[in-house]
């Protein structure tokens, strides 16, 4: 299956040296956080190596990871080689975590706890392999060699004869490294009008590539910062708008790396046109202005003004959408959750009356 693959830094040229990673923000970027918790449900957890005092608070006396040996405390723990006993917790209630690890060790070079769990890489070497073995039941959570996480997901699956059996399907698990979440601006942002002055103050490069009334020149680019809104973003998404046309032509919206695309983000015939557009594209940067986040805009054919308003991004993590609250956003998202999942109870409450 496909495998999803992430780069920490793209390594591109761009216009007045363009070409810049995460890292290079000068700490602007806040520290990536985990959005998910790797164990979100009771049940059996299986590991080859239980690390130092992980069971301390979960287990009150020893507990048994072969038949005749017993796990201790504060050492590595060796699980054996027999697939029949492996080290195993098991719960029998149904609102309480079934395993529990906690770390209150403060590591003073990062101002944070140690970690709470830490599984060991599959080996392998860096070329792989990369995709886990498939278990026989599914619910295996794996680090492979390269450093990513595999999940197994067991699915039914029934043939055209009616049979059902279970398939193992293992998929890695997106996290900032290897996905991105969409953040929308709210309200949307409007971050170029060419038709004043206080418009033009995100363009970092106006010299010599706009008119005297501030029109973008035809054949010119110039780049737009958009660090105000967003601090390390993969893609943005927006509306663009031409108005006072000189003549037909189109604008080219791109990260402003290499040459210029051959391609347009929105057309026109005539001159004298007012239109728009919506717009998505890659979002670059510029080291030589200290700008992490750009858009570069180019017109061709013509002179005009351009307006560029701001919807959304994609980025690694809402934490780096500037003026993001988990908080507020966690408790509006569960907010919908609960309102759903009472929607869809009553559903099926009308539907068991019905029947």
């Amino acid at each position: 299956m496909a495998r999803s693959v992430s780069d920490s830094g793209d390594g591109r040229s761009r216009p007045g040296g363009a070409g810049s990673s995460e890292g290079e923000q000068d700490g602007r970027v806040k520290a990536a956080v985990g959005r998910r918790a790797l164990l979100t449900r009771g049940g059996v957890v299986a590991a080859g190596v239980v690390g130092a005092g992980a069971l301390g608070a979960a287990v009150a006396g020893p507990a048994s990871a072969q038949a005749t040996t017993a796990v201790d405390m504060n050492t590595a723990n060796n699980a054996g080689t027999d697939v029949s006993q492996p080290t195993e917790l098991d719960a029998d209630n149904s609102t309480a975590p079934a395993f529990i690890l906690t770390n209150t060790g403060v590591d003073s070079s990062n101002d944070g706890a140690g970690p709470n769990l830490r599984l060991t890489t599959a080996t392998g070497g860096t070329s792989g392999p990369f995709e886990p073995t498939a278990s026989t039941l599914g619910g295996d959570l794996t680090s492979t060699a390269d450093g990513s996480l595999w999940y197994t997901h067991a699915f039914l699956v029934t043939s055209s004869s009616g049979t059902t059996s279970t398939e193992i399907v293992p998929a890695p698990v997106h996290t900032e490294a290897t996905a991105n979440v969409y953040a929308g601006v709210a309200p949307t942002q409007r971050v170029l009008d060419t038709r004043s002055a206080a418009g033009r103050a995100n363009i970092i490069n106006a010299s010599g590539n706009l008119a005297s009334n501030g029109e973008l020149l035809n054949g010119k680019t110039i780049l737009i910062s958009l660090d105000s809104l967003v601090a390390f973003a993969d893609n943005v998404f927006g509306n663009i708008t031409v108005t006072d046309t000189s003549g037909a032509g189109f604008l080219t919206v791109w990260d402003g790396s290499g040459s210029v695309p051959n391609a347009s983000s929105i057309n026109w015939l005539a001159k004298g046109t007012t239109l728009s557009n919506f717009v998505a594209a890659v979002v670059g940067s510029d080291t030589s202005a200290d700008v992490g986040n750009l858009v570069a805009i180019t017109a061709t054919d013509c002179n005009t003004h351009v307006i560029l308003d701001i919807s959304g991004f994609t980025m690694p993590g809402f934490e780096y959408a500037t003026g993001f609250t988990p908080e507020v956003v966690n408790s509006k998202r569960n907010a919908r959750l609960a309102a759903a999942r009472k929607k869809v109870q009553a559903k099926l409450r009308d539907s068991a009356k019905r029947a």
